[in-house]
């Protein structure tokens, strides 16, 4: 596609008026390389920039009121001077007014008047978010937070689906909150990974280092401490807290995937989350297999290549089919032994 083609479809993108269909085409654009990825990114970094929700820090009396004052100097009677100076009533009157109504609703808490930004990380993409405190979030494949504006006095929510890797700036008087839709975590200067995709059976949170707490419905808050990971099993609300090294679960913010000795199962539903897709396995007894190896920045077919070197199995693109909507479904990806031939397709 040309240049100026897909610079309309993440323009598109990016403001949500992109059609389901312009979203694939993208997306498959995205995937074909890591210059297209490294692209959208930049892209998307400067489109944020220079797009953010609005913020009474900007509007700027005093600039309004020297830029008149100027043109009073370029005018020589006494009736231009009158003029003008009612344009500077007029001219301060009105931002003066935006930010008392701000800074009034502000204080009184009204939802109605809060201003977030919302970010959602592409599928096989990181995308990297600075919020308003100085805290950092990296945004994980098919992952989206919202997180206001400014933080209100004495507390800093955001919200959370996906995957997200979060180093909070220290501040005990303000607690920072991720809300996930299963659980939240409060914390006041630490690193951690939330681990929250609706597609997953389980939920985690892993500690990098700090402290912090988590809070389930009608449960007292669970204290962590670094190493520890929180599992939640969404199916029946069992949790557990065990020891692990944390750099596994988060090293995908580095374009690393890290696996040491898990079952070809969770590998698998990694590369789901992460690109998109769908992994059907046609034989019992591959996702039990243990599997160990490190990946770097590789794209899904790259990936799937490199398992196929190391473990004795084959993949197998299907056909992508049509849903009752006219849109394409998730690409579907079925694994088998190696001696097995492909079924069906």
């Amino acid at each position: 596609m040309e240049k100026d083609q897909i610079d309309i479809l993440i323009l598109r993108f990016l403001e949500k008026k992109a059609t389901p269909e312009e979203c694939g085409i993208l997306e498959s654009w995205i995937e074909e390389n890591a210059d297209n990825r490294r692209y959208f990114q930049q892209t998307s970094n400067l489109w944020h920039a220079y797009n953010p929700a609005l913020d009474p820090d900007l509007i700027d009396p005093a600039r309004a009121e020297a830029k008149v004052i100027r043109q009073i100097h370029k005018t020589g009677s006494s009736k231009n001077i009158w003029f003008y100076w009612q344009r500077i009533a007029a001219i301060l009157f009105i931002p003066l007014l935006f930010l008392s109504a701000y800074l009034f609703y502000d204080k009184w808490n009204d939802p109605l008047y809060e201003s977030f930004q919302e970010v959602t990380a592409p599928y096989g993409m990181i995308s990297q978010v600075n919020l308003p405190d100085d805290s950092k979030v990296w945004l994980n494949g098919g992952s989206t937070l919202k997180y206001p504006l400014r933080f209100r006095a004495g507390k800093r929510n955001v919200s959370l689906t996906g995957e997200g890797y979060f180093e909070v700036e220290a501040d005990r008087n303000k607690p920072f909150t991720v809300e996930t839709p299963y659980n939240k975590v409060v914390a006041t200067g630490t690193a951690f990974n939330v681990n929250a995709y609706e597609s997953d059976q389980f939920t985690s949170i892993t500690l990098a280092n700090g402290k912090v707490d988590v809070w389930l419905e009608g449960k007292p808050a669970i204290a962590m401490k670094p190493g520890d990971q929180f599992s939640l099993n969404k199916e029946n609300n069992q949790y557990t807290v065990t020891q692990t090294d944390p750099y596994k679960w988060y090293a995908w913010k580095d374009g690393l995937m890290i696996f040491r000795d898990d079952p070809l199962g969770y590998v698998f539903k990694r590369l789901e989350q992460t690109f998109n897709v769908e992994i059907v396995v046609k034989e019992s007894g591959i996702e039990e297999a243990p599997y160990r190896a490190t990946f770097e920045e590789e794209s899904l077919n790259e990936i799937l290549r490199l398992l196929e070197l190391s473990a004795p199995i084959r993949f197998f693109y299907l056909e992508r089919e049509k849903n009752d909507d006219g849109l394409f479904g998730k690409q579907q990806i079925e694994v088998g032994r190696k001696e097995a031939k492909k079924a069906g397709k």
